[in-house]
C-alpha cells in the first residue's frame, strides 16, 4: 500500500501538481478575546456557616460591587470532633450551588519547610503541623489562589479583583472606593488587627493579592521571623512593597460561637 501511495504521489508531481501548504489549526481560545470579569472570591476555612454567614456576605458584595463575580469555595471538612452540628453544616456546604466551584478537602499533614535554624516566634513543633489551624489556613489560601489562576487560563478570562473571605464571618459593608483600586493596594477591615493587620478579609487587584494569598510559600524563606498571624502578614506585605489600606467602612465579624449557632 505504501508503494502504491508513493507511485500516486510521484504521478501528481510529474504533471506539475502543487501540494497545498499544511496549516496548523489555531487554538480556539487564542482566537477569542480574553473575557474580563470583575472579581473572583476565594472562601477558605472550615465548611460551616454557609447559609448563616457566607450567603449574607455574598449579598452585600453583589450589591456594592457591580460586574461579574465568580465564587470559589475551598473548604476543609475536618473537625476535631464530629458532631451532629458539624455534619449538618457540611451538608449545607455540599448543597450550596451558587458557586463557580466548590472544593471540599480533609486536612492533611503539611510541612511549611521552615529551616531548623530559623529562629521564629510562635514556632510550633513540625511533627504537629497537621493539627495547627494556622498552617492549614495559609496552605488553603495558596491552593485556592492557584485554582483561580488555573481557572482563568482554562476559561480564557481575567479577573480585576480577588477577594479573600471566610465562611464563618459576616461582611456588614463595602467601601464605595473599591472602584478606584490601584495595582498595589489591598483593602482590609480596620479591626481585629492585634498589632498587625486583619487577615480575615481582603480585597485587591490580582497582582497584589497574589502576595497576600501565597504567603504560605514565604514560611520556608525565614525572611519574616514572627509567625503571629496578623503580624506576619503585616511584615510580609511591607517587605514586598504592597500597600494596605485599612478601611473603616469594612466590618467583618465572626459569627458567635454558641450551641445554637453554626459553629
Amino acid at each position: 500500500e505504501v508503494e502504491i501511495i508513493d507511485a500516486w504521489l510521484e504521478d501528481l508531481r510529474s504533471v506539475g501538481y502543487q501540494f497545498p501548504p499544511i496549516i496548523k489549526p489555531s487554538s480556539k481560545l487564542s482566537s477569542t478575546a480574553v473575557k474580563q470579569k470583575r472579581a473572583a472570591i476565594c472562601v477558605t476555612g472550615v465548611a460551616e456557616c454557609i447559609l448563616e454567614a457566607w450567603v449574607p456576605t455574598y449579598d452585600v458584595l453583589r450589591r456594592r460591587l457591580p460586574g461579574e463575580i465568580d465564587t470559589f469555595l475551598f473548604l476543609s471538612s475536618s473537625r476535631p470532633t464530629q458532631s451532629v452540628l458539624s455534619k449538618i453544616q457540611l451538608e449545607k456546604a455540599r448543597s450550596y450551588l451558587n458557586t463557580t466551584a466548590t472544593i471540599l478537602y480533609e486536612d492533611r499533614i503539611i510541612d511549611p519547610r521552615i529551616p531548623s535554624n530559623c529562629k521564629t516566634y510562635y514556632h510550633p513543633p513540625m511533627n504537629q503541623s497537621h493539627v495547627i489551624p494556622y498552617y492549614q489556613q495559609l496552605w488553603a489560601l495558596a491552593e485556592c489562589y492557584d485554582f483561580v489562576k488555573e481557572y482563568e487560563q482554562k476559561m480564557n478570562i481575567r479577573y480585576d479583583l480577588l477577594i479573600r473571605a471566610r465562611p464563618d464571618s459576616i461582611l456588614a459593608n463595602v467601601s464605595t472606593q473599591l472602584s478606584n483600586l490601584n495595582d498595589f493596594t489591598i483593602y482590609i477591615p480596620d479591626e481585629n488587627h492585634f498589632g498587625g493587620i486583619n487577615d480575615r478579609f481582603a480585597i485587591g487587584p490580582m497582582s497584589a493579592m497574589e502576595k497576600y494569598m501565597k504567603r504560605w510559600h514565604q514560611l520556608k524563606t525565614c525572611t519574616i521571623q514572627n509567625l503571629h498571624a496578623e503580624t506576619f502578614l503585616k511584615m510580609l506585605l511591607i517587605r514586598l512593597g504592597i500597600h494596605v489600606q485599612r478601611d473603616v467602612t469594612l466590618s467583618y465579624q465572626e459569627v458567635r460561637h454558641a450551641r445554637d449557632q453554626c459553629h
